[in-house]
């Protein structure tokens, strides 16, 4: 089977396809100075448009790996992230809490999909 890297930069891949499946590299945000609730949604919206590059969608999300920079988020996190999943189509989830590589971000989001 062939492996597709899409988005590399010499380090990293935004996504890597093999088989029936599409693995996002973490995504974290481009707002710095936003809350969790913007960079959650900055980073939601990268990762929809990482899934349409890989030729698929949110809807076929079938696991997302999310690291919180600090758990007293977790109540704001989830109200953002439940208005981006729709419901009968939930991935599993892990949430974890975790330093991140720049002390503004607040989330990072990884996620395997289902191509189509």
């Amino acid at each position: 089977m062939e492996i597709k890297r899409n988005g590399t930069n010499g380090r990293r891949a935004l996504s890597v396809a093999y088989g029936d499946l599409l693995y996002t590299s973490g995504i974290t945000t481009t707002d710095l100075a936003g809350d969790i609730t913007a960079q959650t949604q900055d980073v939601l919206k990268q990762l929809d448009d990482i899934l349409c590059r890989g030729g698929t969608e949110r809807s076929r999300v079938i696991s997302a790996t999310i690291t919180l920079a600090d758990m007293a988020d977790y109540g704001a996190f989830n109200a953002v992230w439940d208005q981006w999943v729709a419901d009968g189509f939930e991935p599993v989830r892990s949430v974890t809490e975790g330093h991140l590589a720049v002390p503004e971000y607040k989330v990072k989001i990884s996620l395997i999909a289902a191509l189509r």
